[in-house]
């Protein structure tokens, strides 16, 4: 579906990527720490998704080997995961999240009044305090724009929840969605 077909949807340009706004919507978000390199590459997981979704990983999404993954310690991973669960059901539904090394992913809605950018912020700017002065260190943690897409329906939720929480198996990091200690699998029971 075209973004501009969206009803009452209003594009924005920030930085290189494109933003469409739209109230009541709920956003796929990729967020990366600064010193991120974008790769070309989507996780094995991308057999879950539709075309359009795998184009959209394949252009945003971060190779998980790449920067000094700040958020391998499990302290920081911690600060970023409390930072997100803070207003949750208070200005957004989680709906899934997962706290890579070096990036997260987020299924967000936004509830009333409260717009993506700000939440956004909220989570980067608390999140990069904390994280500065837990390690001793100025200077940005977060890369300034974010990667985020309308999910548009029950499907396209499904296939981002799942990718969001299969992130870290795909990237090798354990076996079961449900055994990182940073996502919202660990949450979900696990059935074979």
């Amino acid at each position: 579906m075209d973004p501009g077909s969206l009803p009452h949807a209003v594009p924005k340009w920030r930085g290189n990527l494109p933003h469409i706004l739209k109230d009541g919507c709920t956003y796929f978000v990729t967020f990366c720490l600064h010193d991120v390199v974008f790769g070309r590459r989507v996780e094995r997981s991308e057999s879950a998704l539709d075309g359009d979704s795998i184009r959209i990983l394949r252009e945003h999404d971060p190779a998980p080997d790449l920067g000094r993954c700040l958020l391998n310690d499990p302290v920081v991973a911690s600060i970023v995961e409390d930072s997100l669960l803070h207003f949750q059901n208070v200005r957004y539904l989680l709906s899934a999240w997962c706290v890579m090394p070096n990036h997260v992913h987020v299924v967000v809605t936004p509830y009333h009044d409260h717009r993506l950018s700000t939440i956004l912020h909220s989570w980067k700017s608390f999140s990069s305090h904390e994280i500065n002065k837990l390690l001793g260190r100025k200077g940005t943690v977060w890369e300034e724009e974010a990667f985020d897409h309308i999910v548009r329906d029950e499907k396209s939720m499904e296939r981002f929840v799942e990718y969001t929480e299969a992130n870290p198996v795909a990237a090798g990091l354990c076996d079961w969605p449900e055994l990182w200690p940073f996502s919202s699998a660990r949450f979900r029971e696990h059935s074979e």
